[in-house]
């Protein structure tokens, strides 16, 4: 999973690491959330959160998790599609993306080629995170409830983990996408 190649456990650790984020929304029950960027003021989507949710059981946090994933993709589709930009860009956040599933790994290959305008972006966005919403809840009797964001089957864990990845680097170019906007910045060139 992800935190496995993340530092942060979850999103108060980015308060503390030194940005002053407020969310506009304090009465919630997900860790994710969108923001405004304190320096540029552009709407963005908070980290995923790696750590697992408070619940009083394995399955109660593993509900949560595939819950979370949801809101995430929901509130980055809604802020895609708010960007309105019409011209196809790259999505730089995929190019040197690695995924541990060779199927999807085809799919993040074709993506370091494809240009999707904001709102193409907006749709693929709800796409995968749909899919990595269903492949965690549909496999709630595999958890292990000692890990109950993993499950037992290991190439499904993987199929799980590379539509994580995905989704993040989605979101990631999102929120490049809005701040650019916001500033009236150009997109940077890809690195291939």
């Amino acid at each position: 999973m992800a935190a496995e190649t993340k530092e942060r456990e979850s999103w108060t650790e980015l308060e503390s690491s030194g940005k002053n984020i407020n969310r506009t929304n304090q009465l919630k029950l997900s860790r994710v959330f969108r923001f405004n960027d304190p320096q540029t003021g552009a709407p963005q989507i908070s980290e995923f959160p790696d750590s697992n949710p408070i619940g009083d059981t394995p399955l109660e946090m593993r509900m949560k998790h595939f819950t979370e994933i949801e809101n995430f993709t929901f509130i980055a589709h809604v802020l895609a599609h708010e960007l309105g930009g019409t011209t196809p860009k790259p999505i730089r956040t995929v190019a040197d993306l690695q995924v541990p599933d060779e199927e999807f790994q085809n799919f993040v290959n074709q993506a370091k080629t494809a240009t999707l305008t904001d709102e193409e972006l907006a749709d693929t966005i709800l796409d995968v995170g749909i899919n990595w919403e269903h492949f965690v809840a549909s496999n709630d009797n595999l958890l292990i409830p000692e890990h109950p964001l993993k499950i037992t089957d290991i190439l499904m864990q993987e199929k799980i983990d590379a539509l994580d990845f995905i989704t993040e680097a989605f979101v990631r170019e999102v929120n490049l996408r809005s701040i650019e906007k916001q500033t009236g910045t150009k997109p940077r060139k890809s690195h291939e």
